[in-house]
């Protein structure tokens, strides 16, 4: 008993839809819009309250204009990829494995196709 057909070459659990991969895109090309947003926002003076200074900023707000800039060009290029991706491009597509070809009827390993399983002729 199989439980999970094959269907276009693929197991269809194992596939990735795509709707899936145009929303994750989507995702990082709006994260990297943020930081775009981040490096090109004036900085504000930091505002005392009662005399005390505010406390100081950490995580991804504590870095550098210039760095903001940089990350988020990178995921802007890295959302652009992921949807080029989805839509077939595959830059390394040749790269890697062997030249295939696909073999002629007459080199075919059988030329009367795939045997069927069955009893044994006595």
């Amino acid at each position: 008993m199989q439980v999970c057909a094959r269907v276009g070459g693929t197991y269809p659990l194992v596939r990735i839809p795509v709707w899936l991969t145009f929303l994750v895109a989507g995702l990082v090309l709006l994260f990297g819009l943020y930081r775009i947003r981040l490096a090109m926002k004036a900085t504000d003076a930091v505002p005392e309250v009662d005399g005390d200074p505010a406390p100081p900023r950490r995580g991804i707000y504590n870095m550098s204009r210039r760095s903001h800039l940089m990350v988020g060009i990178i995921y802007i290029l890295l959302g652009g990829a992921l949807i080029a991706t989805s839509f077939g491009f595959n830059p390394l597509g040749n790269l890697f494995g062997p030249d295939t070809e696909e073999p002629g009827k007459d080199k075919a390993p059988t030329t009367n196709g795939i045997p069927k399983d069955g009893l044994p002729a006595k």
